[in-house]
């Protein structure tokens, strides 16, 4: 392990290159000028300048960004450069993780084309802090000048911001050894999460149209203008959502039982012009139920009218066929809404107490969830809940007041153990809708 950790660190510098060795010389006279090679290693290496600092890298579907590297190298510099690695240390550490993995770059030396420059990062078996290492290309030295340039563009996917701060000294070498020096730096911040990953909200309005809210991903403006999903969609009850949707592919599936009782399957579209599929038939008698709730994953709980909740598996590949429903518990009727939040759910009381019940690690299906918690109160205000995915993080909960304003929850993340928290408004008229979904 101690040799292997060795091993890594030298390939965060630029690899040594050992001189050839002279013949020894005679003690110079104090007329004698000193040998050469004394001349050369007592000159300073050059400089690496960052333009502009650290390099500012939104995590996120933003694309890359670029950052340039000035090499001013001392007079008997003349190359050319060798490629070499640039290694950089988390401050924070995250010891399973390989974010180099996730990093895409392309370099360009002296305003050259750009190609492919490679990130990678040590296997955590081996190492115990977090590391990123950029291969940097080799470089010509343009005849008559002392300066390179290193055109560097960063990409990276949502998600890396924990990485915050990164920094690391470059160090590039000729055929000679050390030739220039300098520290270079990111900063990776919150960007905008790829459409894939964004959550969209649907509601009904009283002529049964279903409309579509994407989410935008930008704290401005949180939900894209609507569009329509289609009409007819009166004929339900009670709709829910199996999975969250996306706004990339329309991704995501529900489920909408109508008057008489029987239950339906909606398939997310997997494109743009068609959200959901044509409906499957699941079966009747789930009009015993009064209130049905979707979780991620294609799991279902539904309450009955002695206030017992059920659950129901989803049976993975055929998403519209459940198992055989399991009894969870009673005492259910205490609530007056009930929706999914992340992968449990929160409850609410008509005095407006709130209850957050956290998914169980148990793999006994008639224990789903962890023992209740409470969240707080005010909850009554709301006319309308909705479980969503991620709008501002992930997961997210849509509320709707009772003048119509809509607003979006994001989440409070304490040990095991995650609440609704810090609600945005997202707009206004809301009362239009007769449901959220």
């Amino acid at each position: 392990m101690r040799h292997l950790r060795r091993v890594l660190v030298a390939t965060g510098a630029v690899l040594a290159v050992a001189t050839t060795p002279v013949a020894a010389a005679p003690a110079p006279t104090p007329t004698t000028a000193p040998p050469a090679s004394a001349a050369a290693a007592a000159v300073e290496p050059g400089t690496i300048v960052q333009e502009g600092g650290p390099l500012t890298v939104p995590s996120g579907e933003e694309g890359p960004v670029t950052t340039r590297l000035t090499v001013t190298l001392p007079p008997a510099g003349t190359g050319p450069l060798r490629g070499t690695r640039l290694a950089f240390k988390a401050e924070t550490r995250r010891p399973e993780a390989r974010p180099g993995l996730r990093f895409s770059s392309t370099c360009a030396v002296n305003g050259g084309a750009f190609a492919p420059c490679a990130w990678t990062s040590p296997d955590p078996e081996t190492v115990q802090e977090t590391w990123l290492v950029l291969d940097l290309p080799g470089a010509e030295v343009p005849a008559g000048s002392s300066t390179v340039t290193y055109d560097i563009t960063v990409d990276v996917p949502s998600g890396m911001e924990w990485l915050d701060a990164l920094s690391a000294t470059l160090e590039l070498a000729d055929a000679t050894g050390v030739v220039a020096r300098g520290d270079v730096g990111l900063r990776i911040v919150p960007g905008t999460p790829e459409a894939w990953k964004r959550s969209s909200l649907h509601a009904r309005d009283r002529a049964g149209v279903l409309w579509q809210y994407d989410a935008t991903g930008r704290d401005d403006t949180l939900l894209a203008p609507r569009k329509r999903v289609g009409g007819g969609w009166n004929v339900y009850t009670a709709i829910t959502k199996l999975d969250r949707t996306t706004v990339a592919n329309n991704t995501g599936d529900l489920v909408a039982r109508d008057r008489d009782g029987v239950l339906w399957y909606y398939q997310g579209g997997l494109r743009d012009d068609a959200p959901f599929e044509a409906r499957v038939r699941i079966g009747g008698g789930w009009n015993a139920y009064t209130r049905i709730v979707g979780l991620p994953g294609g799991d279902l709980v539904a309450r009955d009218r002695d206030g017992v909740l059920w659950w129901y598996e989803g049976s993975g590949t055929a998403r519209w066929k459940f198992a055989p429903r399991v009894r969870i518990g009673g005492g259910w009727n205490a609530y007056t809404n009930i929706v999914s939040f992340g992968e449990g759910l929160v409850a609410h009381t008509a005095t407006g107490r709130q209850w957050r019940y956290e998914k169980s690690d148990d793999w006994d299906p008639s224990v789903p969830f962890k023992p209740r918690r409470e969240v707080g109160g005010g909850w009554n205000g709301y006319t309308a809940l909705a479980g969503m995915g991620l709008v501002v993080q992930d997961p997210s909960l849509a509320a709707r007041t009772t003048d119509g304003k809509l607003f979006v929850y994001g989440v409070d993340r304490w040990g095991e153990n995650s609440d609704p928290y810090h609600p945005r408004p997202a707009g206004w008229g809301w009362n239009i809708y007769d449901l959220l979904v």
